[in-house]
């Protein structure tokens, strides 16, 4: 009795469980699914939910692809994803690196790289845009990977950290002694073996670079901006161009969930071993 008891409470849980998760499932599913909806609805019916008896049109699509600049933010936004990832993770990984192998301040005080993480990024906008029109290099997407990179290595750092803490010295140190070199050693022993976690910090940053806004909107000009200020031009003075914003943010979103989509088992993977679980 006292087992079937128990059996019943563990599956009155499990069944609480997955209803719980089947509605919160919906709630973040159901603003996709209705954005996808009125894409493909004719303009004149977008602006009226109700409306269910429509032939599916890609039209506005075509809009979008041949009347806006979303192809051109598009490139923009994934040559700025790209190189802020790449970069950051190069020079987070070797300061990263640094922290964890040689004596130095960082070894105690690196948790202040969470400083420019915890900062709201309009604190810093206004110093940017001096800095760079000092230099000259306003306008560029050059000037949109620099002001993310103040997010993304701080975080590359802080992330992988972690990961090296945890890495014996002693596998370098057993390749250098059979001659191979710190740089060698440090991409054919280290890398390999934290490749979850440059995985998880780079997936991370990459999200982070494809839908930032404000950076993007207040440091640049019409030519370098990215899919996410594009998407704001839909609302223009004559009223919101709903079924074009709502394929505007299919464009936008269509990509990072692939890439949610193929990478969620080493993101969580990668995710779990950095904070210690099992």
């Amino acid at each position: 009795m006292a087992d079937s008891s128990a059996f019943e409470t563990g599956r009155g849980r499990q069944l609480v469980r997955d209803a719980l998760l089947i509605v919160g499932s919906l709630i973040f599913v159901f603003p996709v699914v209705w954005i996808a909806w009125t894409a493909f609805k004719p303009a004149e019916l977008s602006y009226k939910p109700g409306a269910t008896e429509f032939t599916p049109t890609l039209e506005s699509f075509t809009l979008v692809l041949t009347e806006s600049s979303v192809p051109l933010y598009f490139f923009n936004t994934l040559v700025i994803a790209m190189a802020t990832t790449v970069i950051s993770l190069t020079v987070g990984g070797l300061a990263a690196y640094a922290i964890t192998r040689y004596r130095s301040w960082g070894r105690k005080m690196y948790f202040l790289f969470l400083i420019p993480i915890l900062l709201p990024p309009i604190t810093l906008v206004v110093s940017m845009f001096f800095v760079y029109n000092i230099f000259g290099i306003t306008d560029s997407r050059v000037t949109i990977v620099l002001a993310q990179m103040s997010f993304a290595i701080p975080f590359a750092v802080w992330f992988l950290t972690e990961f090296f803490r945890e890495l014996p010295v002693t596998l370098e140190e057993a390749a250098m002694v059979d001659g191979d070199t710190r740089i060698e050693a440090i991409l054919y022993i280290l890398v390999p073996n934290v490749k979850n976690g440059i995985f998880a910090a780079g997936v991370i940053i990459f999200i982070y670079s494809w839908n930032n806004f404000l950076f993007p909107l207040l440091l640049t000009g019409e030519g370098s901006r990215t899919l996410p200020v594009e998407l704001n031009n839909f609302n223009t003075f004559e009223g919101l161009l709903v079924a074009q914003m709502s394929a505007g943010i299919l464009i936008t979103i269509i990509p990072v969930l692939i890439l949610a989509f193929f990478v969620q088992k080493q993101l969580v993977t990668g995710i779990a071993v950095g904070s210690g679980v099992d």
